[in-house]
């Protein structure tokens, strides 16, 4: 299901139980698929090729000079390139957040206003972030406060449905993942020999694309041209209030009939064309973690 990994649940858990320390994250980066897997991490499909690279969203700068809250400004050691506007900024040897970032011009970090807290010293360890702190319950949700932008494609890099945080530039562990769009799982069921399911105050509208799963309980049903799966795009047709069918494909409304009961969890998400000569930009407030 989206959100932690198997990864990040079991170091997560074994963390709260006091086994083991939590493990560090020195540097976050994100990455785009086109087609998703499961919690294990594998089976999803980054883009490659074209120019991608993941971009670094997150990571730590020691800073070279005191400051108070009577300043917006702070010298720092090194300016690693990736940190833009509207990154917050933590002070990870205090433990205070002290501000968001208006601008990172050589080794001169200002904030968008006075520093929240002042520092316990010359070098203080700032951590930067392109997500704002979680808030909310049942989920918890978190947004990217600042904009992330990607290098401009060379050639296609398909079509993005989901987002993924790793611990490493290549390879390495996938911690957290999402689909496109800050949509929330509905419940949805459908009967034997139909097409129509149920899902209550749904405003969908036609050829939205969505993504069904059973994970949290129910069973998919059967087509007679197949089953679906979880995570597979399809789309709605003719919508109503509390009812849609579903089409394997966008267009004109062709939808399936089912030859078995099923139910689950369906989910409306935003797929992202990014031709070649495109520059793949999110703007704040656009990518959306949640944990229940």
């Amino acid at each position: 299901m989206v959100g932690k990994t198997d990864y990040s649940a079991k170091n997560w858990l074994n963390y709260v139980t006091g086994q083991v320390p939590m493990p560090t994250l020195p540097a976050v980066w994100l990455a785009l698929f086109t087609a998703v897997g499961i919690d294990a991490g594998t089976g999803f499909t980054e883009v490659s090729g074209g120019s991608y690279a993941r971009v670094q969203v997150a990571g730590s700068v020691a800073a070279t000079a005191s400051w108070t809250t009577a300043t917006p400004n702070i010298t720092m050691t090194t300016n690693p390139g990736w940190v833009v506007p509207g990154m917050s900024v933590y002070d990870t040897t205090n433990g205070f957040a002290i501000g968001t970032v208006l601008t990172y011009v050589g080794t001169a970090l200002v904030l968008t206003a006075n520093a929240a807290h002042a520092s316990s010293g010359t070098t203080d360890s700032l951590t930067f972030s392109a997500f704002t702190p979680a808030s909310g319950s049942a989920p918890s949700t978190l947004n990217n406060g600042a904009t992330i932008t990607f290098a401009a494609a060379s050639a296609s890099w398909g079509t993005v449905i989901a987002f993924g945080l790793y611990d490493a530039v290549t390879s390495g562990n996938l911690l957290e993942w999402d689909f496109m769009g800050a949509f929330n799982w509905l419940p949805f069921e459908i009967p034997n020999a139909s097409s129509l399911a149920t899902v209550k105050a749904n405003g969908m509208a036609s050829n939205d694309p969505i993504v069904l799963t059973a994970e949290f309980g129910g069973t998919l049903p059967t087509l007679s041209t197949g089953t679906f799966t979880s995570y597979t795009v399809n789309f709605v047709a003719t919508p109503a209030t509390d009812t849609i069918n579903i089409d394997t494909t966008s267009g004109p409304a062709t939808p399936v009939v089912t030859t078995s009961s099923g139910s689950g969890m369906l989910r409306k998400i935003v797929q992202q064309v990014i031709p070649s000569g495109v520059t793949a930009s999110f703007s704040g407030s656009t990518l959306t973690l949640s944990e229940v």
